[in-house]
């Protein structure tokens, strides 16, 4: 079976050629631009029929997503997509069926199915880039709850009176240690670089010993275990996972936040969860997103 894969994200889109066992055949990676989404939308159509006959095709993309009739009703990363009907979108384009879902629901399914090869049946992903996103699989099965809504682990309020968020709320996750938040902490610790300042460009700091750098992975490190050890808490989960582009400083991050997670989780659930970085971090939405096409 020939799948499609396409992970739509606030910087980047990639197209993947999808095994149905879930191994990334061939890939296409476009910038997001901010053209009207038709035109991006054109542009991915273009780069799938390179692909040639397809079985099927899944959308992973970040925000608040109608997974039963494939509408992104709304996402804080695309403030110009709002009510795109993807799905009737490209069957209508392609002639094949098509499934959308959120970014970390697919990332999610995708690391039950690559990392936990499907034997731990109560599972989180943790998506870490952009924007802080989560999904919850309970008893093997991906939970979207009532509206489809479910997971959205980045908009945990860690602070009432903490920073704006995308999303309009104050104090969300995702305000601390999403992109925006981890270059406002480099720059609350006067971190500086000619080529601007980026995750990578802080990770890359940090690694040559450069201690803002370092204190800047340690507080992102403190915030995440915050958020992390709300959801061991409520969720006893079998395994954790993370994805997305700042999950690749795992190095960097892995020692504080083990140490913070200590202070915040019950001691059961916590000895008990198999916490790791997916093996397959950048390419888990579209996989997942794949992979779902063909349930």
């Amino acid at each position: 079976m020939k799948l499609v894969g396409i992970d739509i994200g606030g910087t980047k889109i990639l197209i993947a050629k999808i095994s149905g066992t879930g191994i990334l055949k061939e890939s296409i990676n476009l910038p997001m631009s901010n053209d009207n989404y038709r035109k991006v939308l054109e542009k991915i159509i273009i780069e799938i029929k390179k692909f040639g006959n397809i079985s099927a095709v899944g959308i992973s993309i970040a925000g608040d997503v109608d997974g039963k009739n494939g509408i992104l009703r709304y996402s804080p990363n695309l403030p110009k997509w709002t009510n795109v009907h993807l799905k009737k979108y490209f069957e209508k384009k392609l002639n094949v069926p098509t499934v959308v879902d959120n970014d970390a629901n697919c990332a999610a399914y995708g690391s039950y199915i690559i990392d936990g090869q499907r034997k731990y049946k109560n599972f989180i992903t943790v998506t870490l880039g952009t924007g802080i996103g989560g999904g919850i699989i309970i008893n093997g099965k991906l939970y979207r709850g009532s509206t489809g809504s479910a997971g959205e682990i980045g908009h945990i309020t860690i602070n009432p009176d903490g920073p704006k968020c995308s999303c309009g709320n104050n104090g969300c996750l995702e305000a601390y240690i999403g992109t925006k938040g981890i270059i406002k902490i480099a720059n609350d610790f006067g971190l500086k670089s000619k080529s601007g300042i980026t995750p990578a460009i802080i990770a890359d700091k940090a690694r040559k010993g450069n201690r803002q750098a370092i204190r800047v992975y340690e507080k992102f490190s403190e915030y995440l275990a915050v958020g992390v050890g709300s959801l061991i808490n409520i969720f006893n989960p079998d395994m954790l996972t993370f994805s997305g582009g700042v999950s690749n400083n795992w190095d960097l991050i892995e020692k504080r936040f083990f140490d913070e997670l200590k202070k915040r989780a019950f001691k059961t659930p916590l000895e008990h969860v198999k916490i790791i970085k997916s093996k397959n971090p950048g390419n888990l939405g579209a996989i997942g997103a794949a992979l779902l096409s063909q349930k």
